[in-house]
Parts: structure tokens; C-alpha cells; sequence
């Protein structure tokens, strides 16, 4: 029996995005968030408790979604292997022998955010702090440049949670994404510099001088990322017949050599290993991967007449004359800001954007969608207010939210002016 089925389906499905906001909100766990929203689209669809569960583990059971976990623990593996082995300390301290106060104040939340550290724009303050000789940067500044600054690759890379659910999501292999978020994180870079950047003198200069040897240190320093990209970009060579479609098998396959490489420079103990694997922070990451992939596997079933879920809520959308270009854009924006977190806004609203697009959308409608959906829901990622970066950012440097938030305003604006652009020219090319 369906709950209120006089309701249009675009009002069950947004308020099961309302509950899943409400219950983050409130209970603090995204897992939780993702079953209560899951929970209700049952609900609305009628779906009787052993329907629901064989839905549910419908994607769950799968050699690529095990895959897709295991990537995640290793990524936070090698995160902290690189912080624990001081190689992230040597490459910040390389970088600041070379570039200006400007460059390296940008260049060293940069180089921190390549990898998913938790907390790390706490991690990164200190040294975009130490950029300031003089001590008269405003403290709002430093914090929105520290925090602004970490954030570029989340558009795309795929040693980030966010970028790998949209792939998982969308079934978009990396380098396809890689088209979808690049563009996006060159105009964030640019925008940063623009708006924030210029307001740095650019005559302050290190009083560091170049290190000899410099490009050759650089390269070992980067190497466990080099390792991991270059894995991909060879298993890519491999004919498809042979290496199937699992993205995340070359990811994870790249990650180990990468872990491997680093334990024989920069060998780490037992003990010290033995800390790492028993942290639960990758368990919990692991189980809201899983919550959102069931929310994900709902919105996308059939309901109990056999007809598409997607098929009722495309259809009403039509017929209600709202702009599916607008939906695209709003949903991820406002799951964004709400929940502050990628993995939380791509969760809540791809899932429903591609709904948007019909049962069977072409690879160039689906491409166009996930640039605007990316680049709108980026931007409210960081706008959001309870952004975990923004909020420790700004504890370092003793600034309001609303002093960085305002800075960060015209950053926003051009992102989202470059993701609309960039979606025109994705829809003619594809």
C-alpha cells in the first residue's frame, strides 16, 4: 500500500531529500540520513519489506561495489601513510623554498588537499599562516584562501569519496569524469586567484631560496600520486574485453603499488600499521557509500505495476512546465549547502538528477547534466555553513563565518557562471 499516492512523485521524492537534510541535520550520520530517505521511497512506492530489501542489496552485492569499498580504505590509507611518513611536511617545506608568499599561500592548501585528510584545512592553516611574514593579511583572507584553495580537485579526482560515488552513480569511467570536473577546477583556481589572490600584494616574496635539485625532489615527493594515476591511465590500455568496466579495480590495483613504493622508501612499523588498518573512519565512510548506493537502487526501481519510478517523476515534471535545467542545478545546490559534505550532496541528488534525463538518457545529455550538476553542487559546497574545512579553517585563525563566507561569494558566482557556460558547450560538442 502506498503512502499518500495522491502526491506527485516530485513531491515524495523531494521531501525524502528534505528528511535525509533534517535527519543529517539533527542526528549527525549521513548513514542514517541516506536509510531514512530510502525508507520513505519505499514508503511512497509501496514496496512491501521483502521488495525493499531485495533492491537494497541489489547493488550491494556486487564484485565492483566490493572494489569500490576496498578503494576507499586504501585511500585513507596511503592519506595517512603520507602524513605519518612526513613526506606531505617535506613537500609543503620544498614548495616554500620556491614560489612567493602569493603563490605559495595558494600552492600549500593545494598540495595538502590532494589527498582526502580529514580536518585537513586545520592541517593546512598553520602553513598558509607562516606565509604571512609580516602578519598584516587579514585573518578572514588567509582562512578563505586556506580554505578555498584545498578544494579544487574535489571537481574530479578520483582519490576523492565525492568524484568516485558520481562516477559510481553516473557510470562514468574517470576519464570521462575527468571532462566533467577539469574545466570546473581550472575556473575555481582561477576565480580563487581573481578574488582572492590579487588582494595579496604580489611584491612579498619567500625569503626561502630555491632548493638545487628541485624538479627531482618534487618528483619523489609525488610519486605515491603519480603511481596511482599512472596505473590507471596504463590499465586503460588494456583492451576492454579483457579489463571489463570496474573503474576502481585499476584505483585500488595503483593505491597498493603506491603504498608499496612509499613502505620501501619510507618504511613505516608494525605498530605504526597496525594503528592505521584499526581506525574506523574508512568503516563509517564505507557504510554511507553503501546507504547511498541503496537510496540510489530505490529511486531508480520499479514500482509495484511494473512501471519506472523515474518514468512517473519525468512525466510530472513535464507536465508541471519546471525547467529540468534548473532541477539539475538546485537539487545538488541545496543538498550541498545543507550537508556540507560531497559524498552527502552527490548521494542525495545525482541519484535524482539522472532521473531528470528519462529511463534512457544519451551519453552527451548525461555528460552535460553531470557538469551542471557538479559545478552547482560544488558551489554550495562551499558556501555551506557547516563545512567541516571552513569551520576549522576559521577556529585556526580566530575569523566569523560570515567575513569568509562573504569573501567567498564572487569565487561562487563565477564557478557557477563557468559551469553554465561549460554545460552549452558540453550539450553542442556531445
Amino acid at each position: 500500500m502506498q503512502l499518500f499516492p495522491e502526491l506527485p512523485w516530485m513531491i515524495k521524492i523531494l521531501a525524502s531529500l528534505a528528511i535525509i537534510l533534517l535527519t543529517n541535520r539533527l542526528l549527525k550520520s549521513l548513514s542514517l540520513a541516506m536509510a531514512s530517505g530510502a525508507l520513505l521511497i519505499a514508503l511512497f512506492a509501496g514496496l512491501s519489506p521483502a521488495e525493499m530489501l531485495t533492491i537494497a542489496s541489489r547493488p550491494l552485492l556486487t564484485f565492483k561495489h566490493l572494489t569500490f569499498v576496498l578503494v576507499i580504505a586504501l585511500i585513507y590509507w596511503l592519506s595517512t601513510q603520507m602524513s605519518e611518513t612526513g613526506l606531505m611536511r617535506e613537500l609543503v617545506a620544498l614548495i616554500q623554498s620556491r614560489l612567493s608568499a602569493r603563490g605559495a599561500i595558494s600552492a600549500l592548501p593545494a598540495v595538502i588537499g590532494l589527498l582526502p585528510i580529514p580536518g585537513g584545512a586545520f592541517f593546512s592553516a598553520p602553513l598558509v599562516d607562516t606565509c604571512d611574514t609580516e602578519k598584516n593579511i587579514d585573518p578572514d583572507l588567509k582562512s578563505a584562501i586556506n580554505y578555498w584553495f584545498r578544494h579544487p580537485w574535489e571537481f574530479w579526482s578520483p582519490l576523492f569519496p565525492g568524484p568516485l560515488l558520481a562516477m559510481e552513480i553516473a557510470g562514468l569511467s574517470m576519464l570521462e569524469f575527468l571532462w566533467v570536473g577539469l574545466p570546473l577546477s581550472l575556473v575555481a583556481a582561477g576565480a580563487g586567484y581573481l578574488f582572492l589572490l590579487r588582494r595579496i600584494p604580489a611584491s612579498r616574496r619567500s625569503a626561502k631560496q630555491g632548493q638545487p635539485g628541485f624538479f627531482r625532489r618534487l618528483l619523489f615527493l609525488l610519486a605515491p600520486i603519480l603511481i596511482v594515476i599512472g596505473t590507471y591511465v596504463v590499465y586503460q590500455m588494456i583492451p576492454a574485453p579483457i579489463r571489463g568496466n570496474n573503474n576502481y579495480l585499476p584505483i585500488g590495483l595503483g593505491i597498493i603499488g603506491a603504498i608499496l613504493w612509499l613502505q620501501h622508501f619510507r618504511p613505516l612499523s608494525a605498530t605504526q600499521w597496525r594503528k592505521i588498518f584499526l581506525q574506523k573512519k574508512y568503516l563509517v565512510l564505507a557504510v554511507q557509500m553503501s546507504m547511498i548506493q541503496v537510496y540510489g537502487a530505490l529511486i531508480g526501481a520499479n514500482l509495484p505495476d511494473g512501471t519506472p519510478l523515474v518514468a512517473h517523476f519525468s512525466n510530472e515534471l513535464a507536465s508541471f512546465g519546471i525547467p529540468i535545467v534548473v532541477m539539475i542545478m538546485l537539487i545538488p545546490f541545496v543538498s550541498a549547502l545543507a550537508t556540507g559534505l560531497a559524498v552527502g550532496y552527490i548521494g542525495a541528488s545525482f541519484p535524482l538528477v539522472i532521473s531528470l534525463l528519462g529511463a534512457e538518457p544519451s551519453f552527451g545529455t548525461l555528460l552535460a547534466a553531470m557538469v551542471l550538476a557538479q559545478g552547482a553542487g560544488m558551489t554550495g559546497l562551499m558556501l555551506s555553513p557547516v563545512h567541516v574545512c571552513l569551520l576549522v579553517s576559521n577556529e585556526y585563525f580566530a575569523t566569523g563565518l560570515t567575513p569568509t563566507l562573504t569573501k567567498l561569494v564572487k569565487p561562487c558566482f563565477l564557478v557557477l557562471t563557468g559551469t553554465v557556460l561549460f554545460y552549452l558547450l558540453t550539450s553542442v560538442l556531445f
